[in-house]
């Protein structure tokens, strides 16, 4: 499986698989650290910076952000209160 730059600790260890309870939803993490978020595979949208479909809503309870697995790059960052 390809990896991703981690959105947290930077390394390529960001791996997904799709939840088999969950309809649409694929989960996300890293193999490097303890991060883990959920993507509503509803949510892909064009990117602004690469213009290719391929940024997504990122959620998980501490936080949420759209991110672009093509070009890397994370917008609209909110913590989760």
């Amino acid at each position: 499986m390809v990896t991703q730059i981690c959105p947290k600790c930077r390394k390529n260890s960001f791996t997904w698989y799709i939840s088999e309870i969950l309809s649409n939803i694929t989960v996300w993490s890293c193999t490097s650290c303890p991060f883990q978020i959920f993507e509503d595979d509803n949510e892909e949208v064009i990117c602004i910076n690469c213009n290719e479909k391929t940024n997504t809503f990122l959620q998980n309870q501490e936080e949420q952000f759209n991110w672009c697995s093509n070009c890397d790059t994370m917008t609209n960052y909110q913590i989760n209160e």
